[in-house]
C-alpha cells in the first residue's frame, strides 16, 4: 500500500524529518504527484476561466495571460508524466 506524506506539524512535533516519516518511496512519489495535480488544477487551469478575472480586463490582456498560463499548465503535465513514470519504476513498496 502507498502512503501519503504527513504534515509539517507532524514532523516537527515528533522531531523527525520528512524523510524519516515516509514509509515507502511510492508514498513520497504519490504525494509529489498529488501536489502537482493540486498546483495545476487549483491554480493554473482555474485561472484560464474568464469569470475569474475582473470584468474590465480587456480581451487582449486576458489572451496574453492565458497564453502564459498555458505554458505552465503544459509544464505541469510534463512534470506529472515524469512523476507517474517514477511511481511505476520505483513505487512498489520499497
Amino acid at each position: 500500500m502507498v502512503h501519503g506524506m504527513s504534515t509539517n506539524a507532524d514532523h516537527n512535533a515528533k522531531g523527525k524529518s520528512g524523510a524519516d516519516k515516509h514509509e515507502t518511496i511510492g508514498g513520497v512519489l504519490v504525494s509529489a504527484l498529488d501536489m502537482e495535480d493540486q498546483i495545476s488544477s487549483g491554480v493554473y487551469e482555474e485561472y484560464m476561466d474568464r469569470q475569474r478575472w475582473p470584468g474590465h480586463l480587456d480581451d487582449a490582456t486576458l489572451a496574453e495571460i492565458q497564453q502564459r498560463l498555458t505554458v505552465l499548465v503544459e509544464d505541469t503535465k510534463k512534470h506529472k508524466k515524469i512523476l507517474q513514470a517514477l511511481v511505476r519504476e520505483h513505487g512498489s513498496n520499497k
